[in-house]
């Protein structure tokens, strides 16, 4: 079995984009989000339904047959979901595949059970920017944000918390289960796509191809659901046109709240401070050092 690779990322950081650079290498298929395999979408049957089901119900297998563990089910459900995927490679033409559903960040125990050998592309985007679009999502996500299965107003201050708690959530479970991480920022994939998607390649063990960065000469499977597809399909080229939109769009009230929670795991990841003071005496700081 192909080891699988999966590409992850709190909701509008990019994940699309990133899949369609990737579905356009010869060697690589990937498809559409699959919130079949962990139920990501709220009502949506998936193999996470049946693992669980499987293992913990009283009339279940692991609870009435000598022999069946966790982990007999877990392989078994791995199996049937890389035959899936491996068809679809297959039938694209393609080697190797990669799943994208960038909910998936939040399930990583249940991923890691299923497949232990999988490596794990994180794509990273500034969390005031992936509030912003989040909160310009609610045509088509409705007035709420899904969050672990529990629903939230979507407002942008809501946004960014998620985004601050799913990727601490993320980073504990890397540290948990040595987890073989690529970590990748939206900002440097749209600046400098052919060095970032240079290192995505070689950490998956992939030669170069120039396909990556043509992704608008290449058909890809992109379903009207995916918010994401909608958007990659309207842009003709890799743009930074997006990054620090929150600049323009974060109220003053916004950014005071949003620099008491959330400015230590910005600038953590590489981020600017949410108040102007706070860049100023981070720049006066630097300077001193320097």
């Amino acid at each position: 079995m192909i080891n699988p690779i999966f590409t992850i990322g709190v909701p509008r950081s990019g994940t699309t984009l990133l899949r369609v650079m990737l579905d356009s290498h010869p060697e690589i298929a990937a498809g559409p989000e699959c919130p079949w395999i962990s139920g990501s979408y709220s009502k949506t049957t998936s193999f996470s339904d049946l693992y669980y089901s499987l293992v913990n119900d009283m009339r279940g297998p692991v609870r009435n047959f000598k022999g069946v563990s966790e982990d007999v089910i877990a392989s078994a459900l791995g199996s049937a979901i890389s035959d899936i995927m491996r068809k679809y490679a297959e039938a694209s033409g393609k080697k190797q595949w990669i799943e994208k559903t960038p909910n998936h960040i939040t399930e990583i125990p249940y991923i890691i059970r299923l497949f232990p050998e999988s490596k794990f592309i994180h794509i990273v985007r500034d969390g005031r920017d992936v509030a912003c679009s989040s909160f310009r999502e609610r045509a088509t996500w409705g007035a709420s944000l899904e969050n672990r299965g529990q629903m939230m107003i979507n407002t942008r201050l809501n946004a960014l918390q998620r985004w601050c708690r799913w990727i601490s959530d993320f980073e504990k479970w890397q540290f948990q289960y040595s987890l073989d991480v690529c970590r990748i920022s939206y900002e440097d994939m749209v600046e400098e796509p052919g060095s970032v998607m240079q290192k995505v390649l070689s950490f998956i063990g992939m030669p170069w191809s120039d396909d990556v960065l043509k992704y608008k000469n290449h058909k890809h499977d992109m379903p009207d659901w995916e918010a994401g597809s909608r958007d990659v399909s309207q842009k003709p080229e890799v743009t930074a046109k997006s990054v620090e939109r929150w600049m323009n769009e974060f109220t003053s009230l916004e950014r005071l709240i949003a620099s008491s929670f959330a400015d230590h795991m910005l600038l953590r990841l590489g981020y600017a401070p949410t108040l102007p003071e706070k860049r100023l005496l981070l720049r006066g700081l630097r300077a001193t050092v320097d």
